[in-house]
């Protein structure tokens, strides 16, 4: 068995994964909100997450197939602007995923099945 520790101890390691966990959200809230800016209206109206990686992969959420190919395009046309937008030198590659949202935010609020 391992060594006892103290309740003190334990809530100081869930507080720092905790606040790992809300500087990630934090982050991620940052880049959608500057993509999105950076996007004409119609098409960020159909994007609805964003995070960018620690290898400078940016992922992309977007609710319709269709959406996700406009986006594809302009991502590409926007290059190197994208990446100051976002505050990086450069983005190494975009992915972009088709998700519903209701499907999407299902999952994070326990609205699978049951």
């Amino acid at each position: 068995m391992g060594k006892t520790r103290s309740v003190s101890e334990l809530l100081a390691e869930g507080k720092a994964a905790l606040e790992r966990l809300k500087a990630g959200a934090d982050a991620a809230q940052a880049t959608l909100v500057a993509l999105q800016r950076a996007l004409p209206p119609e098409v960020a109206a159909h994007v609805f997450g964003a995070v960018l990686d620690a290898d400078r992969v940016l992922t992309v959420l977007v609710d319709s197939g269709a959406f996700a190919t406009r986006l594809r395009y302009l991502l590409a046309e926007q290059g190197d602007g994208l990446a100051g937008r976002l505050g990086v030198e450069a983005v190494a590659r975009t992915v972009v995923r088709v998700r519903p949202r209701e499907a999407a935010r299902g999952a994070g609020e326990g609205g699978g099945r049951q």
